[in-house]
C-alpha cells in the first residue's frame, strides 16, 4: 500500500516534468550553434555551419578544415571564451533488435566541449567524454591547438589528437548514427582507418579559389600520458589536396593515407589508401560519392599475402523541410580478405529545436537482420542569441529624433548584430536555406572590417567611408580591385556613401562607383523597409575610427 501511495504522489511531479519540456520544445526561440562558436559569434543560428546538428555543411566543412581561422571572427570568439569557455553535448541512443550482448539502451554519451581562439592567433579545440569513460577521461576524444600565423595567416599548423585529415569534414561530423563504413573499414590486424581520432601533427595550406592541401603525421590513439606512442594503428602519413569553397556548389578531392604497423602476429603490415571524395551542393540537395582503394603487405598474423580493398559509398540528403532531414545512403565494402559488406542505411533527423534532434535509422544489409537505430542529442550552450558584452556598439541616441527615424535605426541596429529585424524576420541571402550569421560577425560589431572570410576576402570597412582592407587590415588609396576574385571591398574611402548607396550595395552587390562586390558577400533580401533600415543605421551610427 506504501508503494502505491509512493507511486500516486510521483504523478503530479512526472505531469509537470512531461508539460515543462513540451513547453521548452513549443517556445519560438532560435537555439545557438555547439559548441561556443554561435554564441562567440554574436547568437548565430545552427544552420550557419549545419545542415542537422552534427553534420556540417559548406560553410563548417570550410571552418573546420581551416582549423577555424576562417569564417570565424576572432575577436567575438576571445570575448566570449572570457565568460562561457564549455558547452556540453549529451546523446542517448538505443536499437532495436539490441546488438548481441548489450541492452536495449545501448550507449550514452555526455562530454564537455570547449572550442575557440586562444589569442587571435591560436586556436584549439577540445571534447572531454564525462559518462562515456568517465571524468576525467583517460583518453579525450580530441584535443588540439593550432598556430594560424604561418604563410601570411594562409598556413596552419596544428598539433594534438585530431581526426584522420582524409576528408575529415564530411565524415567526422555524420548525420547517420552508423557513421560511415568506408572510413572506418578494418584490413586484418591493421586497425588504422580513415575514421580515426589520432595524435599528430598537421599542417594545413589554404590556397587561391578554395584549394586547400594537408600534409600529416599520424601516430596512436591512445590517453594523453601515450599521445604520440604507436599502437595497433601504427604511424602513418597523410596528404590531401581538396577543393572546399562555401560560395561554390561542387567540393571535393583527393588524398592518401600510408603507414605500417605491427599486426597481431608480430610481423609488419605496410599499408596505404588513396581515396577520392565528389560533393554536390544544391537546394535542398546535397549529394556525396566517395571512393577508396587499399593495399596492406601483411595484413594477417600467419599469412604472406598481400590484400587490395576497395569500398566506395553514394550519399543524398535531402532537407525536406528546414527541420526534417532524409539520409540515404548505399556503401559497398570489400576488405580483399574475401569478406564483403553491403549496407543499405536510410536516417530521418528532426530538429526539435535547432539543438535537440531527434534521429531514426534503419540499417539493412545482404544476409542481415535490419536494425533500427534512435538517437536524441542535445548540445549546449547555456544562452542564446547574446551578443559577448562590450561588443555592440552604443544605442542610437534617439533624443530629437522623430518617433519614425528613431524606430528605423532600432530596426537597423537589430539586423545588423542578430541578422533578424524587430519583429524576428531572418534576413537571407539568395539560398533561403542558408543561415548566415549577422553583419557583425564579418564586419565586426564597429564595422571596422579586417574579418578573414572564404577564398582569402577580407571583409570591408563600413560607415559613411566605406571601403576595402587590404590582407593587412590597410586601406588602399582606390577602389580599383573591389571587384577582383577573393577581395570583398566596397567603395572608394574618399567618397561619402548615402543610403541609396547602402541599399543598392546590400541588395545587388554594387558599391558606390558602380564596382561589382566580391561573391562572398552574399545578396541580402529583405523587405524594402528593412534594407532602409540596415543601409541607415550602417551609414548614421557606424563610426569605426571614432
Amino acid at each position: 500500500m506504501r508503494m502505491l501511495l509512493r507511486r500516486v504522489a510521483m504523478v503530479p511531479t512526472i505531469l509537470w516534468a512531461l508539460a515543462s519540456l513540451l513547453s521548452m520544445l513549443a517556445a519560438p526561440l532560435p537555439a545557438a550553434a555547439v559548441p561556443l562558436f554561435a554564441n562567440g559569434q554574436g547568437g548565430a543560428n545552427c544552420a550557419l555551419c549545419h545542415t542537422v546538428v552534427p553534420q556540417l555543411n559548406g560553410y563548417g566543412r570550410y571552418v573546420l578544415m581551416t582549423n577555424f581561422s576562417r569564417g570565424l571572427n576572432r575577436h567575438l570568439q576571445m570575448m566570449q571564451n572570457r565568460s562561457l569557455p564549455i558547452a556540453l553535448e549529451a546523446t542517448a541512443n538505443a536499437s532495436h533488435p539490441s546488438p548481441v550482448g548489450l541492452p536495449k539502451l545501448s550507449s550514452s554519451l555526455v562530454q564537455w566541449i570547449s572550442a575557440g581562439f586562444l589569442g587571435k592567433d591560436f586556436s584549439y579545440f577540445a571534447t572531454v567524454p564525462m559518462v562515456s569513460g568517465g571524468f576525467p577521461s583517460s583518453s579525450v576524444d580530441q584535443l588540439w591547438i593550432a598556430d594560424n600565423t604561418l604563410d601570411g595567416g594562409n598556413g596552419s599548423l596544428q598539433v594534438g589528437r585530431f581526426a584522420t585529415p582524409v576528408f575529415a569534414p564530411w565524415i567526422s561530423q555524420s548525420l547517420s548514427l552508423s557513421g560511415y563504413g568506408i572510413a572506418s573499414m578494418q584490413v586484418g590486424s591493421n586497425a588504422a582507418t580513415l575514421a580515426d581520432n589520432r595524435w599528430g601533427a598537421s599542417y594545413t595550406q589554404v590556397g587561391a579559389g578554395g584549394l586547400i592541401g594537408n600534409i600529416a603525421y599520424l601516430a596512436g590513439n591512445g590517453p594523453i600520458e601515450n599521445a604520440f606512442a604507436t599502437g595497433v594503428e601504427g604511424n602513418a602519413w597523410s596528404a590531401s589536396l581538396q577543393f572546399l569553397s562555401p560560395e561554390k556548389h561542387w567540393s571535393g578531392g583527393l588524398a592518401t593515407l600510408f603507414g605500417s604497423n605491427l599486426n597481431s602476429g608480430g610481423t609488419i603490415d605496410r599499408y596505404s589508401r588513396e581515396s577520392a571524395l565528389a560533393s554536390y551542393d544544391i537546394g535542398r540537395f546535397n549529394f556525396l560519392a566517395i571512393g577508396t582503394i587499399g593495399h596492406d603487405t601483411l595484413p594477417l598474423p600467419l599469412s604472406t599475402e598481400s590484400s587490395t580493398s576497395k569500398a566506395y559509398s553514394l550519399e543524398t540528403v535531402y532537407a525536406a523541410r528546414p527541420w526534417l532531414h532524409l539520409d540515404t545512403r548505399y556503401e559497398r565494402i570489400n576488405d580483399g580478405l574475401g569478406s564483403t559488406t553491403t549496407n543499405y542505411i536510410f536516417d530521418a533527423a528532426l530538429n526539435l529545436r535547432p539543438n535537440i534532434v531527434l534521429t531514426v535509422e534503419d540499417l539493412a544489409g545482404a544476409g542481415v537482420t535490419p536494425i533500427t537505430q534512435y538517437q536524441l542529442l542535445w548540445a549546449g550552450p547555456w544562452f542564446r542569441n547574446r551578443m559577448p558584452p562590450g561588443t555592440m556598439q552604443p544605442a542610437p541616441d534617439v533624443q530629437g529624433l522623430s518617433a519614425a527615424r528613431a524606430r528605423a535605426l532600432e530596426n537597423g541596429r537589430s539586423i545588423f548584430y542578430t541578422g533578424k529585424d524587430l519583429a524576428g524576420v531572418r534576413i537571407h541571402g539568395p539560398d533561403p536555406l542558408r543561415v548566415y550569421q549577422s553583419c557583425a560577425v564579418c564586419h565586426q560589431p564597429t564595422g571596422a572590417g579586417g574579418v578573414r572570410l572564404p577564398d582569402g576576402a577580407i571583409s570591408a570597412q563600413l560607415g559613411p567611408h566605406a571601403h576595402m582592407l587590404d590582407g593587412m587590415g590597410g586601406s588602399p588609396s582606390s577602389s580599383s580591385m573591389a571587384g577582383m576574385p577573393g577581395m570583398a571591398g566596397m567603395g572608394s574611402a574618399t567618397k561619402r556613401w548615402s543610403v541609396a548607396d547602402f541599399e543598392r550595395a546590400i541588395s545587388h552587390g554594387v558599391d558606390n562607383t558602380g564596382m561589382k562586390l566580391s561573391s562572398v558577400m552574399p545578396r541580402w533580401q529583405m523587405s524594402k523597409r528593412d534594407l532602409h533600415d540596415i543601409a541607415l543605421y550602417v551609414l548614421t551610427q557606424l563610426h569605426p575610427h571614432g
